[in-house]
């Protein structure tokens, strides 16, 4: 009798093992798919389409990973994507700034799994003290940034349209200023956006200025096929556009959008 029960005993303790470890990859997936919203989040233009259905969604896939992650807190994967979070959701939280929906919930499950994986103390707080100045030192940069160096100029957007064939887009901009003004034509490729039912990630740094027309004033926009005229004059061509490679990705204009 005690054998048979100490055999169940085993396996009972083996099965749970099991089932923290595949817990812990799933918690781990779960901090990849974080790192995954970071990067989107710096070199795309989040466009959150259905704000309730996105918020429902990540709370949902959050409250999911974090009641897995606290059952395999001591397990090694676990405590690792906990420890990532934090750090992971830093260009989430600036550069989506404002979109609640999406930051609480993904705040609210890193908060919760650095104070709850199982590792010791003296790391959490080694760590903890760590984030706190990146946040701080990135806030500070951030209103450094949109305060002082941030240029007084408003742009507006006010005509975007894309071609006949979906491949470009354009997009016009008025620009007012000290002096007088100017309108600006952009024209990016139109399918580098990665598009989900409720939200849409929108390429950044693939912009081309056409032209630059100064002082401000109006533009008219037309397409022949592939080809864009601009008051009746071509400016763009597929053929030159490859020719010149002018969709190379833009980091540094990515990054500051």
């Amino acid at each position: 009798m005690k054998s048979a029960a100490k055999s169940v005993k085993t396996d009972t303790t083996s099965s749970n093992i099991w089932l923290k470890r595949i817990a812990s990859v799933i918690g781990f997936i779960y901090s990849i798919y974080i790192c995954v919203l970071a990067y989107r989040s710096v070199f795309y233009d989040v466009i959150i389409t259905k704000p309730v259905m996105f918020c429902i969604y990540l709370s949902l896939i959050s409250a999911g990973a974090t009641a897995l992650m606290i059952f395999s807190r001591h397990q090694l994967l676990t405590r690792l994507a906990s420890f990532i979070l934090l750090p992971a959701l830093l260009p989430i939280v600036f550069m989506c700034l404002g979109a609640w929906g999406m930051i609480i919930p993904l705040a609210l499950c890193a908060i919760i799994m650095f104070f709850a994986n199982g590792s010791n103390e003296g790391t959490k707080t080694l760590l903890g003290t760590i984030y706190v100045l990146l946040y701080i030192l990135t806030a500070l940069a951030y209103f450094i940034f949109t305060s002082y160096l941030a240029s007084p100029a408003i742009k507006k957007t006010v005509e975007t349209g894309a071609s006949p064939s979906g491949l470009y887009r354009y997009e016009v901009i008025a620009t007012t200023d000290s002096s007088n003004g100017s309108t600006t034509v952009l024209l990016e490729p139109n399918d580098k956006d990665i598009v989900r039912n409720s939200v849409t990630y929108k390429s950044k740094g693939y912009d081309r200025t056409l032209c630059v027309k100064r002082p401000l004033t109006d533009v008219k926009i037309e397409w022949k096929e592939d080809d864009l005229y601009i008051n009746g004059e071509r400016w763009f061509t597929p053929s030159q556009a490859e020719d010149g490679k002018w969709f190379e990705k833009n980091l540094f204009s990515s990054i500051i959008g």
